[in-house]
């Protein structure tokens, strides 16, 4: 990074010299842009890190949510992002994900980004839609991550709603790496998990569901307008919001964890070939991955590759 400064530095000198002739000089204006150019690449290139954190959970406090596979998720990411050169992977697992544990996370590795890094944040578990506390959703729902100490339903004494990660949270969060990162920056945000379902488990004839149908209401909630805001990156989606997020049988993971990781083996990832993915790996219901934000600005080649 240093000797990024360096180079800015002296790059500005030397237009400062050149000034008058850059003015006057058409060949010599060319011939200083290619040297800016060929200067600054390997530089940038040298000063880029990649960065990725990886949420996997698989049992809750509370009892009452059913039982999933989101741990297991978290060795497969690992090895597919460490094959493809991620050199500062963190990770939380089951009881180390709690919220607190998830925000602190968050914030260790926004202040360890810098101008141009490649981000990966991946979360596998349970989501759950939850009464709108700002007023920017139209539906009346916030959608949220599941932490590891969140509830499946309201309960004043051990949680009011105050352990779910909302929608609203994750874009505050995402935003202040992409402000460390910049524009020069890159971020993908894979969600292996979904926000409607039944999550149903059974024998090994029935499918396991991430995601359950039932909402976390706040009683006597008032609503304030809130404020949409923009998606500053790349994020996957396990499925359309009407469809539901099963697992693979065989291993016992996220199938489109597993699509990636199996995937990337053999090169780089694109979403038709997750596509095909889930084609072959079908199970009792159609589901259908989602690319969602900077889509024309970056693909997923860009992460994983």
């Amino acid at each position: 990074m240093l000797l990024f400064k360096a180079n800015i530095a002296l790059l500005s000198l030397i237009c400062r010299i050149f000034a008058n002739f850059l003015l006057r000089n058409t060949m010599i204006r060319s011939l200083t842009i290619l040297y800016v150019v060929f200067l600054l690449l390997p530089s940038a290139l040298s000063a880029q890190t990649k960065r990725a954190l990886i949420i996997g959970i698989g049992i809750q406090e509370d009892a009452n949510w059913p039982k999933i596979n989101g741990d297991n998720d978290v060795a497969y990411v690992q090895q597919m992002l460490k094959r493809v050169g991620y050199t500062d992977v963190r990770t939380l697992i089951n009881g180390q994900a709690t919220k607190v544990g998830i925000i602190s996370a968050f914030g260790e590795i926004t202040n360890a980004c810098n101008v141009g890094d490649m981000v990966y944040i991946h979360f596998s578990g349970h989501g759950q839609q939850m009464t709108d506390i700002s007023g920017d959703e139209d539906d009346g729902w916030d959608e949220a991550w599941i932490p590891y100490d969140a509830y499946r339903k309201f309960d004043p004494q051990r949680d009011k709603g105050e352990k779910h990660l909302v929608d609203d949270e994750i874009n505050f969060l995402l935003m202040a790496i992409r402000n460390k990162i910049g524009s020069i920056g890159a971020m993908l945000v894979v969600v292996d998990a979904c926000h409607s379902g039944d999550s149903t488990r059974g024998d090994d004839e029935e499918e396991t569901i991430r995601g359950i149908k039932d909402e976390f209401v706040i009683p006597g909630n008032q609503i304030s307008k809130g404020v949409n805001l923009t998606e500053q990156w790349l994020t996957l989606s396990a499925c359309k919001d009407y469809q539901l997020n099963q697992e693979m049988k065989n291993p016992k993971v996220g199938k489109l964890t597993y699509a990636l990781y199996s995937i990337s083996e053999k090169g780089s990832v694109t979403m038709e070939e997750i596509h095909q993915f889930m084609q072959r790996n079908r199970g009792h219901y159609v589901q259908t991955p989602v690319l969602t934000g900077e889509t024309s600005t970056h693909n997923l080649s860009d992460f994983i590759r």
